[in-house]
């Protein structure tokens, strides 16, 4: 299962919130994409050569039904651009979808996520991007159970666009309905479905409706992060990492290599004590770090990683996006496993100080 963390903050209910916050979501009903990856691959998982489970994560729901045979899934639109001059743009969608089959005690041989899918149009064409985890599969019952990898923005499949109109509807949405997909090789060829499939995989078709300037992209009004899988970890084992609203104009650094500049903050793995915050004035003994990445704004990532190959930053994009992979471990002797985020060089913000506690198996 995947776990949210959100800041928190006070509230007060006004009326006008409440309506705003009800039209916001009649808007989102409307915006929506429905998709369901490949159907006959979730008969197979969920059915009894698979014996295994079907989870709709983090907004993701089924359509019709749960179940073998059944599907596909309504995925919420998060944002959208589109520049009707030249039919470019993108649409992405939020959440994931967790398959696991062939049970091995406490684990699964075949494990697979698809998350946060993103259409990029191009005209007639589109390309489906998605993040991925997935064990490679090595048969039902392997020697050596392989770690789950992670690969995030892959190119999955090609989407053909050719009979969309891109003419806004009635209630003013852009509206793709039933767009063929076909899976992009290399893709196919990372989470082995070309050993089961073949090539050029035909996927399930798309429909999705947007709306650019409802769903345009903005920064979200307080961090939230969502992992991709908080139970069931071995060491070796990869997740993904996303949050969204951490300003970057937020705080600065104190010490070098940022000091006096907006610094980001740390995307951690691993084993903090019960109070391990730097606004609480917890000591860094308190958090013994087993995996760790620096999502930085992007001037000052390029000043720290001018090549942009260093796999220790990641970009935090304007609108207070990252996106990035730890590898889980063991490590420490007390406290508690979790990704944790908190303000870079020597700054403190309480507010970017968020914890998901991990079970990590054998650990």
């Amino acid at each position: 299962m995947s776990t949210t963390a959100l800041a928190r903050r006070p509230r007060a209910r006004r009326p006008l919130a409440v309506a705003g916050l009800a039209l916001l979501a009649l808007l989102a009903s409307a915006c929506q994409g429905t998709w369901g990856i490949r159907t006959s691959y979730r008969s197979y998982v969920a059915g009894p050569g698979g014996q295994g489970s079907i989870t709709p994560e983090d907004g993701v729901v089924w359509k019709d039904a749960a179940g073998p045979g059944k599907g596909p899934f309504t995925w919420n639109v998060d944002w959208a651009t589109f520049d009707p001059e030249t039919t470019t743009g993108s649409v992405q969608m939020k959440g994931g979808v967790v398959t696991k089959a062939h049970p091995l005690g406490d684990a699964h041989a075949l494990e697979l996520s698809v998350w946060n899918p993103r259409l990029d149009i191009d005209g007639d064409e589109g390309t489906l991007v998605a993040d991925l985890t997935y064990r490679p599969f090595t048969g039902t019952d392997p020697t050596t159970l392989p770690a789950i990898e992670a690969a995030t923005d892959v190119p999955f499949a090609t989407v053909d666009l050719s009979g969309v109109g891109w003419t806004r509807g009635s209630g003013g949405y852009y509206s793709i309905k039933d767009a063929p997909m076909v899976g992009i090789d290399a893709a196919m060829e990372l989470i082995g479905w070309d050993d089961f499939y073949g090539t050029e995989v035909a996927l399930d078709p798309l429909t999705v409706s947007f709306d650019p300037d409802t769903f345009a992209p903005q920064l979200f009004p307080a961090p939230q992060v969502v992992v991709s899988q908080t139970e069931g970890l071995r060491p070796g084992d990869q997740v993904i990492v996303w949050g969204r609203g951490f300003d970057p104009a937020a705080h600065t650094g104190t010490r070098p290599p940022l000091s006096g500049q907006p610094s980001g903050h740390y995307v951690v793995f691993g084993r903090f004590a019960d109070d391990w915050a730097p606004s609480g004035g917890a000591p860094s003994s308190a958090r013994s770090v087993i995996a760790q990445r620096w999502a930085v704004p992007a001037a000052q990532h390029l000043a720290l990683d001018p090549a942009q190959t260093n796999a220790s930053f990641t970009r935090l994009d304007e609108l207070g996006r990252f996106q990035t992979v730890l590898t889980v471990g063991a490590g420490g002797t007390t406290g508690t496993y979790g990704v944790y985020t908190y303000a870079a060089s020597g700054a403190v913000d309480a507010a970017q100080e968020l914890a998901i506690p991990v079970q990590l198996i054998g650990g």
